[in-house]
C-alpha cells in the first residue's frame, strides 16, 4: 500500500496486490505524475487493473478518464455515484452549481461512464466495500483487516479524526451515520482523501468518543 502524493490535496492511494489498484486519480491533469509517482514506488504502471473512484467529486475523479486511457484499465465507482460522474450537472443540492457549466471544461475535467459500479459488501482481493454516503450519494470506504481507505467520509489533522465538514455533505446525518459505521468497522490504520494518513489508533478511539459509539 502506497499513499503516492497530494495533488491539490487530494491522496492517491496504490494498493498492490490482487487486484493491483489505484485508488482515486487527483484533479484532471495529473495523470503523468501519477504514473511517475507509481513508477517511484517501484511498480510497472501496466500492472494496475482496476481505478477505483471514493466519489465522484472532480477532485479525486478528475484524471481517471486520462489514466484508464493509458493503463487500459477499468473505472469502478460506487452505483449511487455512477450517475453524477457522468452527468455531474445533476447533482443534488448545491453541489450541482460546482459542476454547472462552463466549470467542468474550466477544471478540465472529462466526466465519464464507469466501467464498473460497485455495492456494499463487494470483494476487490481482500478488500471489502463499504458503502458509506453522506459526503456523496454513493460515497464508499475500502476495509481490509485493521486498514481502511474511507476517501471524504473522514479527515484527519492536527492528531484528529472527524467526519468531514457539514458544508460539504450532500446529507450530514447520512454523514454522520456513515462515519459511526467506520467508527465501529475495527479499523485502525485510516487512509483518508485528504491531509494525512492516519497509523494512530488513539485517533480512532477519540472518533468513538466524539460519535457516542
Amino acid at each position: 500500500m502506497y499513499a503516492l502524493g497530494r495533488w491539490w490535496g487530494v491522496l492517491v492511494y496504490l494498493i498492490v496486490g490482487r487486484p493491483t489498484m489505484l485508488v482515486d486519480t487527483g484533479p484532471a491533469g495529473h495523470a503523468p505524475k501519477i504514473l511517475d509517482a507509481v513508477l517511484r514506488a517501484g511498480v510497472d504502471p501496466a500492472g494496475i487493473e482496476r481505478i477505483v473512484l471514493t466519489h465522484y467529486d472532480y477532485d479525486h475523479s478528475g484524471s481517471a478518464a486520462d489514466l484508464a486511457l493509458q493503463l487500459n484499465a477499468p473505472v469502478a465507482v460506487h452505483a449511487a455515484d455512477a450517475p453524477l460522474l457522468a452527468r455531474p450537472a445533476a447533482s443534488p443540492g448545491l453541489r450541482r452549481w460546482l459542476y454547472h457549466p462552463p466549470i467542468p471544461r474550466l477544471l478540465r475535467w472529462t466526466p465519464l461512464t464507469p466501467d464498473e459500479t460497485l455495492e456494499d459488501g463487494d470483494a476487490l482481493g481482500g478488500w471489502r466495500v463499504m458503502h458509506t454516503p453522506g459526503h456523496t450519494p454513493g460515497s464508499l470506504s475500502l476495509l481490509r483487516g485493521e486498514t481502511c481507505i474511507v476517501g471524504d467520509a473522514l479527515v484527519y489533522g492536527n492528531g484528529r479524526l472527524r467526519q468531514n465538514v457539514a458544508h460539504l455533505a450532500m446529507d450530514l446525518d447520512v454523514q454522520r451515520a456513515s462515519a459511526r459505521r467506520l467508527a465501529r468497522s475495527g479499523a485502525q490504520v485510516v487512509l483518508p482523501g485528504h491531509y494525512a494518513p492516519c497509523t494512530d489508533p488513539a485517533a480512532m478511539r477519540g472518533l468513538r468518543r466524539t460519535l457516542g459509539v
